[in-house]
């Protein structure tokens, strides 16, 4: 099944798109997921749910990655392990629409 993720974050409104059990039924424990923070865009939350873990990977400029009193940068290519639960929030270091590919997965079998 051929699906365009990009498009259907861009098209979605919501900024950030996930492609997982909830769309194909194939799919068992994994999804993937896009999202974008437009110029300068400051403090938007993200974060895998519970029973949840996540890796996301910054595709083009550079975003700021805080939890509590932790902050650090990621560039283009980078990657960021979110563990169980764990919240961060996000902020554009750039004048361009910056794009990241959130990877996740079950860290205990379950059904959506």
């Amino acid at each position: 099944m051929k699906f365009n993720l990009k498009k259907n974050c861009i098209d979605c409104g919501k900024k950030e798109f996930y492609y997982g059990a909830k769309l194909n039924k194939n799919i068992k424990d994994t999804y993937l997921g896009m999202g974008y923070l437009e110029q300068n865009e400051d403090k938007r939350k993200i974060g895998p749910g519970r029973h949840h873990e996540e890796i996301l990977c910054v595709l083009n400029g550079r975003l700021q990655i805080s939890s509590g009193d932790e902050a650090e940068e990621l560039k283009e290519g980078e990657v960021y392990f979110l563990e169980d639960g764990k919240k961060i929030h996000l902020r554009n270091l750039t004048d361009e629409r910056v794009y990241f590919v959130v990877a996740g997965g079950h860290t205990k079998h379950h059904k959506h």
